[in-house]
């Protein structure tokens, strides 16, 4: 039996009331069409959406190769992905599971797609818990501007100003796209900022880090972000597990806990980056700044630093004057 505490206000957020329709009686007519209703949330034909989301303990029909099925071990664990994934992602239940777990069942039933104009539904490591259990959305993907094999046409790099470059030859990233929470760029390995006096098979990890910073400077200004705006990098964790190949595409998947606009007040903006290629996680990074919303308290910020830094340098060079003076004596 399928027995598991329930977060009630993930869940809440996520469950419809019913609401009868009113009766409309149409007039006689000798054909009409019935118009095709989305599959949903819940479904016993899995494959109609890009990610189906099963229960640890269930079995799905096998479709080896077509489906890309996600395994959740409890209600939190599936509402979670439906706020991260929206209409991407369904739930299967068969009919075996439904009978030992029938309030499995009856909640899922009650469950919607979220709303995509809410504030993001969770911090980055939350996100990055179940992205690392996320498969490549091949076909949301597939139908997108992002290239994915080595025969797909890269896309155009994204407008200078998403990464505070002057010039478009030093743009790492493509232009974005977007499917639930997740935001998917095509990274690039040319720069003229960046040169290297040795030649390599695989792509460098410098020129990556470089790609990783505009992706992460582009989705802050995409969550809202004003360009009159500024980042202050706090910390940059990043992890490498696979060389990545030069003549393949990149794929870097981004998801950002921050949202702005011109009302907003200064905050940390963190993001979760992987960087993908053939569908494996080659990369990650975790990336937080400080978010000036305005040029003016960029300006302001960077004078107390400069005055603090300023303080530091006059202590520094008095110690070294004192110890100087005190050197003919030792």
């Amino acid at each position: 039996m399928f027995k598991q505490l329930v977060n009630r206000p993930i869940i809440n957020e996520l469950r419809t009331s019913f609401q009868p329709s009113p009766i409309t009686h149409l007039p006689i007519q000798r054909t009409f069409r019935i118009p095709r209703r989305d599959p949903g949330i819940l479904t016993f034909n899995p494959g109609k959406k890009p990610f189906t989301l099963v229960f640890d303990g269930d079995k799905i029909p096998s479709q080896e190769g077509l489906l890309q099925a996600v395994t959740v071990s409890s209600l939190d664990e599936a509402a979670r992905y439906l706020l991260l994934l929206g209409e991407s992602c369904e739930i299967f239940i068969s009919n075996d599971y439904r009978k030992e777990n029938p309030e499995v069942y009856a909640e899922v039933r009650t469950l919607s797609y979220p709303s995509l104009r809410s504030a993001p539904p969770f911090d980055i490591e939350t996100a990055a818990d179940l992205m690392k259990k996320l498969p490549l959305d091949l076909k949301s993907l597939m139908k997108s501007n992002i290239a994915i094999t080595a025969a797909d046409r890269l896309p155009r790099t994204i407008e200078k100003k998403f990464v505070h470059k002057k010039s478009d030859v030093n743009v790492l990233i493509s232009e974005v796209f977007s499917r639930g929470r997740l935001l998917y760029f095509n990274m690039f390995n040319e720069t003229e900022e960046l040169t290297f006096d040795h030649t390599s098979d695989h792509v460098q990890g410098m020129l990556m880090l470089e790609a990783l910073r505009q992706a992460a400077v582009a989705t802050a200004h995409i969550q809202g972000l004003p360009f009159d705006g500024g980042l202050a990098l706090l910390n940059y964790d990043t992890n490498f597990f696979h060389y990545l190949e030069r003549d393949v595409p990149i794929i870097l998947r981004a998801y950002c806990s921050f949202t702005a606009d011109e009302t907003s007040k200064d905050k940390e903006a963190p993001i979760y980056i992987q960087v993908i290629q053939w569908g494996k996680v080659c990369a990650d990074a975790t990336l937080k700044a400080f978010a000036f919303i305005n040029s003016q308290h960029y300006q302001q910020q960077k004078e107390r630093v400069e005055k603090i830094s300023s303080r530091s340098k006059i202590q520094f060079e008095t110690k070294i004057n004192r110890i100087l003076e005190a050197a003919p004596s030792i």
